[in-house]
């Protein structure tokens, strides 16, 4: 099946040991972790019960296409909101919506109780993701962190490169996600741009030195368009090879409608 095709599949809740167990297999496949790094069935259950909460996209058989796994938790002003901690889908299915739509889920569950943003973080490095994450869903992006996860993972994905993540909000009952949501793209002009790689993935496998160059070079423009009091609210992919683009713009309000 290509990454085109989208089988018929059911977005639900996660609630049974079995579809966690799927969620843990899931991990190993997606982003090839060994076990140690893997998190598992009981860290699932436990989340279950203290306010959090896994959505998975399954198919007519029961097997599952992908999931998304959000924590509850606190900002340092003791303010609530969510961390989405994971988001997969299979390989061969990642651009079939799939991802999208068990975001959607979030978006509307984090709406029903009442708590938001939601908040996550995702290489900025990585095309798709930020296409997904900043166009499509709306996320704005006022956080970078050096190498997050430090330097111990073993999973191929990561293996070579610092762990810097960049930490997005999506304030689920603004007007700029809603926009996002319905396709609408912000038309003013941005007042910077940082660049990346289309394919940081293929730059990796053919020559580590200059991956490792791009993420020194996105790391500093980031750290100084943020440090001067921009935002980053849009994005644009590459085409035909050329670089993607990160859109920021000056800070304003919107966090609410």
């Amino acid at each position: 099946m290509t990454s085109e095709q989208q089988p018929p599949y059911t977005v639900r809740l996660c609630q049974s040991i079995e579809d966690f167990d799927q969620c843990v297999e899931m991990q190993r496949v997606v982003w090839r972790f060994p076990d140690a790094e893997v998190t598992p069935v009981r860290a699932f259950v436990i989340t279950m019960h203290s306010g959090g909460f896994t959505y998975g996209a399954f198919d007519a058989d029961g097997k599952m296409l992908g999931f998304s796994h959000a924590l509850p938790a606190f900002d340092a002003n003791k303010h609530p909101f969510i961390y989405s901690h994971m988001a997969a889908v299979l390989p061969g299915l990642q651009n079939a919506g799939i991802g999208h739509k068990l975001k959607l889920a979030q978006y509307h569950h984090a709406r029903r109780i009442g708590v938001w943003p939601v908040r996550w973080t995702f290489d900025p490095l990585l095309s798709r993701n930020a296409n997904l994450n900043i166009n499509k869903l709306g996320a704005v992006v006022r956080t970078y962190h050096i190498n997050y996860y430090g330097n111990f993972s073993t999973s191929e994905m990561w293996r070579g490169l610092d762990t810097d993540r960049l930490f997005v909000e999506w304030w689920v009952r603004s007007e700029h996600v809603a926009n996002a949501l319905a396709g609408k793209r912000r038309m003013d002009a941005p007042v910077a741009v940082v660049e990346i790689p289309y394919d940081i993935n293929a730059l990796k496998n053919e020559d580590m030195e200059a991956a490792r160059a791009w993420q020194l070079k996105v790391r500093s423009g980031f750290q100084s368009l943020l440090a001067d009091g921009l935002y980053c609210a849009g994005f644009e992919a590459g085409r035909d090879g050329d670089n993607s683009r990160y859109l920021f713009f000056k800070d304003e309000h919107i966090e609410e409608s």
